[in-house]
C-alpha cells in the first residue's frame, strides 16, 4: 500500500497562525511598556519614602539635640541621653551618614547626591560634634556630658 500525501494550501490556517503569533507579540509589547512604565512610577514613588525618611530622621534627630541644649542651660554640669529611633534602618545599600556640627544637622549619602540638612539653634553653652555612618543603624544617641553634645551608636554607660 502507497500513501500519497499531498500538500495542501490551506490560507486560511495560515492567516489564523500568522494573526495567532501576532497578537502574541502585541500583548508581549504592551507586557513590557506597562512593565516598565510600573517599575519608573515604583522607583520615583520610593525616592520619595526615602526623601520623607530622611527629613523624619533628622527632624527627630534635631529634636533630640535640642532637648540636650535646653538641658545645659538648665544645669551646666549635667549629664543627658536620649535614644532616638531611625527610619531607613533596614536600608543597608544606600551607604547615609549623619554629621553633627555646632552650625547643624547633615544626612547624606557618600555620593553627596542626597543631601539634607537641620539648623540647630545652639541656644546652650555646648559644643557639638559627632559623625555616625547609618548602614544598617536602628537607633542612634544623642549625648551631652561635659559640656559638649555629640551624636553616637553606642548607648552611653552612665
Amino acid at each position: 500500500m502507497k500513501i500519497n500525501r499531498k500538500l495542501q494550501r490551506d490560507t486560511l490556517a495560515a492567516a489564523t497562525e500568522i494573526g495567532y503569533v501576532l497578537t502574541f507579540l502585541l500583548g508581549l509589547s504592551f507586557m513590557s511598556f506597562f512593565s516598565v512604565w510600573t517599575w519608573e512610577m515604583q522607583d520615583a514613588r520610593g525616592d520619595v519614602w526615602m526623601e520623607q525618611a530622611m527629613e523624619e530622621n533628622l527632624d527627630s534627630v534635631a529634636a533630640a539635640i535640642e532637648r540636650a541644649d535646653v538641658a545645659s542651660r538648665l544645669d551646666g554640669n549635667i549629664t543627658y541621653a536620649e535614644p532616638v529611633d531611625l527610619l531607613l534602618s533596614n536600608a543597608v545599600n544606600l551607604e547615609f551618614r549623619m554629621l553633627l556640627t555646632d552650625d547643624g544637622l547633615i544626612m547624606q549619602d557618600h555620593s553627596a547626591n542626597l543631601k539634607a540638612t537641620r539648623d540647630i539653634s545652639s541656644t546652650g553653652n555646648t559644643f557639638h560634634s559627632g559623625e555616625v555612618e547609618l548602614a544598617g543603624i536602628e537607633q542612634i544617641w544623642v549625648v551631652m556630658q561635659d559640656n559638649k553634645v555629640v551624636i553616637t551608636t553606642n548607648q552611653p554607660g552612665f
